[in-house]
């Protein structure tokens, strides 16, 4: 694959861009909107879980790119608060499925409501086209660092 030239672009450069999305220029609103006290983790945690169902800690652990002992204490304290629940894995009894409770799906509703009335603030002077291809852009970057972290942990 060719180098990509990250040059400048309008005044600006992708470097740049994204040290400024990095900073949290965006989280940071996202977060001043939040009642919620849980960690970005937890919150992918979180949605991980929704999406899945149900799923494994050992699962959980992989797909986010964090140490089961990491994800254990996670989940321990999510459960302990009541947003997530467990029950014996059927095909193997010393493992359990984790899935989200009643209140952690509201929690969860929520922020998602909060997280897109803000994403629609942001892009209202956008065209439906602008705002696809930043989504197309965005799941291609999404995907290529999924992609790196894979096989950073596949080669250790």
């Amino acid at each position: 694959m060719a180098k990509r030239n990250l040059s400048s672009v309008n005044g600006t450069t992708l470097e740049r861009e994204w040290g400024r999305l990095r900073r949290g220029q965006v989280m940071q609103q996202v977060r001043a909107l939040s009642t919620s006290t849980h960690t970005p983790l937890e919150v992918e945690l979180l949605r991980t879980i929704v999406e899945a169902g149900e799923i494994r800690a050992s699962d959980l652990a992989s797909q986010l790119f964090v140490t089961k002992t990491s994800i254990s204490r996670y989940v321990k304290g999510m459960l302990d608060e009541g947003l997530l629940i467990q029950r014996p894995d059927p095909t193997d009894g010393r493992a359990t499925l984790i899935s989200v409770s009643a209140s952690g799906r509201r929690e969860f509703e929520e922020r998602e409501a909060r997280r897109s009335a803000l994403l629609r603030d942001l892009c209202a002077g956008w065209t439906a086209d602008e705002v696809r291809e930043l989504t197309v852009l965005l799941q291609r970057l999404n995907n290529g660092v999924q992609e790196m972290l894979l096989k950073r942990s596949t080669s250790r």
